[in-house]
């Protein structure tokens, strides 16, 4: 499953790498405070709407043509970036890459399901969930620096040749009979409602503080975009390197454990996110993605282990994207009569109240144990 891995890889970094430019980017083109906020995180609007259909589509037809399609939409909106010349053709171009993503990650993270054994299958979904999250760690770094040297066109060049990249790979590492079947029991599962909750709530705080303050309160923190985009980073760096671990928690201790251990990271890193020190916000910004990263995995696990798990993946990710929206249009508005370390406090609230009243409403479907 190398090869799938490494396509995902590049797949995520062509996402990710305009992450530190979009809101300046978007205010040079004319959009307003709230419409730079938008253009940052509607990437997410479209996979929130459209993951559980190509979820359940590629339980019907197979993985590969929703892979494939997926990875050529991402590119054709890399393009679209460099064509941009108001904010509106750059939200929509944003907007079509999410589409893009609502057909590649439910079916990629399907097809590692489905080759991985029941009973190390957090593990292996932990393994995919690194790769691609060093993909969104890489692509902020590669695209804060080509920026500074090449400014926003260069990084649209970026994305395009990382979805090249992705595409390559996946042609040559996923075979045409992957599974498929026409006769499909569309069975809600129930018992994941809870989980789904805490990956919005969980997302949506974190994408608040990745995808729109940082890059937006750069300046008056006194921080450069290349500064902007390591801290970013170390995000998704550390919500790479805590998703096999958090795989292997969930395996041998259940996936409640894993979404109450990562909930109370986030919160913590949020807390410690309140300052102007690059330091500080480097260290808060890898707890909160290291949070962020226990909590996906284990509900990704969770859902993989549903009889119907196209449609469960695609279900969370349609919650992970929803948070992701809803996080960086919240932070958009809060920006409006907040300061950056106040407004870091209120995320961290939000987070903190919300995961007992979650985790309640859990008990009656979620043991600690997996069954």
């Amino acid at each position: 499953m190398r090869g799938i891995f490494v396509s995902g890889f590049f797949a995520y970094a062509a996402l990710s790498c305009v992450i530190p430019i979009i809101p300046s980017y978007a205010l040079s083109l004319g959009a307003t405070q709230l419409m730079s906020a938008v253009a940052a995180g509607i990437f997410a609007l479209s996979p929130a709407v459209a993951m559980t259909p190509f979820g359940i589509l590629s339980e019907v037809y197979g993985r590969r043509s929703f892979i494939l399609a997926g990875i050529l939409t991402g590119a054709f909106a890399s393009l679209l970036y460099l064509l941009s010349f108001n904010a509106l053709l750059l939200i929509l171009a944003r907007l079509i890459h999410g589409f893009g993503a609502a057909m590649y990650i439910p079916a990629v993270n399907a097809l590692v399901a489905d080759r991985s054994s029941e009973d190390r299958r957090g593990e292996t979904i932990g393994w995919l969930q690194t790769t691609l999250m060093l993909g969104f760690f890489a692509g902020p770094v590669a695209g804060g620096y080509t920026a500074e040297i090449y400014g926003a066109k260069g990084v649209f060049l970026l994305s395009l040749a990382f979805s090249i990249t992705s595409l390559l790979f996946a042609l040559s590492h996923v075979e045409k009979n992957t599974r498929g079947h026409l006769e499909y029991n569309f069975k809600f599962p129930t018992s994941m409602l809870p989980f789904y909750s805490l990956m919005f709530v969980g997302t949506a705080v974190t994408a608040a503080l990745a995808l729109f303050a940082l890059p937006f309160y750069a300046s008056e923190i006194k921080i450069t975009e290349s500064q902007t985009g390591v801290i970013v980073s170390s995000l998704f760096l550390f919500s790479a390197l805590s998703r096999v671990p958090a795989g292997v928690l969930s395996d041998r201790f259940g996936r409640k454990a894993g979404v109450i251990v990562g909930m109370v990271f986030g919160s913590l890193g949020l807390v410690m996110a309140a300052t102007t020190n690059p330091i500080q916000l480097f260290i808060a910004s890898s707890i909160c993605g290291a949070g962020m990263g226990i909590v996906n995995t284990a509900v990704f696990a969770a859902a993989s282990d549903c009889e119907n798990r196209g449609f469960a993946i695609g279900l969370a990710n349609t919650a992970l994207n929803a948070g992701i929206f809803a996080g960086s249009a919240i932070a958009g508005y809060m920006a409006t009569f907040l300061e950056f370390e106040k407004m870091m406090i209120y995320l961290a609230v939000i987070s903190i109240l919300f995961t007992p009243l979650a985790l309640l409403n859990s008990t009656q479907h979620l043991s600690l144990k997996k069954e």
